[in-house]
C-alpha cells in the first residue's frame, strides 16, 4: 500500500519520496543482507532492478533516462554498496560482543576485491574437479 505515496500521481513532494523509501521499503528489501554471500549475483541483480523501477516511478522519470542518474539525483547508493556497508557494519559489531560463540561464528575478512563482499570468503577442504 505505499506505492500509491511513491507513485506518479502522489501529492507528496520528492523528498518525502525518498524518505518513505529510505525508511519503510530499502529495509524490506535488505532483509538479512549480512548473509548475502550465498546468493547468487542474478538473484542480487533482481533486488536491484526492483530498486530502479521504484526509484523510476518516484521519480517519474522516462524509459531513457539512465538509472546511474536517477541514483545520482535522489542520492541514493546502490543495492550492492548499502549491502557492503550493512555487512561491515554488522561484522564490526559483532567483534565487540563478550559472548565467546558469537565471537567464534564469523570471522570479517577484508579482501582484495576477489569477492564481492567482504564476508565470502569460504574455502572449500575438499577439490571439487576429480583428480
Amino acid at each position: 500500500m505505499i506505492i500509491p505515496l511513491i507513485g506518479r500521481h502522489s501529492p507528496l513532494s520528492l523528498n518525502s519520496k525518498v524518505l518513505l523509501f529510505k525508511q519503510i521499503l530499502r529495509p524490506i528489501l535488505t532483509y538479512s543482507a549480512p548473509i548475502w554471500c550465498i546468493t547468487a549475483k542474478t538473484h542480487r541483480r533482481k533486488i536491484q532492478m526492483l530498486q530502479n523501477k521504484i526509484l523510476r516511478i518516484m521519480k517519474n522519470a522516462p524509459w531513457f533516462v539512465r538509472n546511474d542518474v536517477i541514483h545520482k539525483d535522489l542520492k541514493i547508493e546502490l543495492i550492492e554498496d548499502h549491502v557492503k556497508t550493512l555487512s561491515r557494519k554488522f561484522f564490526s559489531q559483532l567483534q565487540d560482543y563478550k559472548n565467546p560463540r558469537i565471537n567464534g561464528q564469523v570471522e570479517y575478512a577484508h579482501t582484495n576485491g576477489k569477492y564481492p563482499y567482504p564476508y565470502s570468503t569460504t574455502k572449500w577442504s575438499l577439490s571439487l574437479k576429480p583428480p
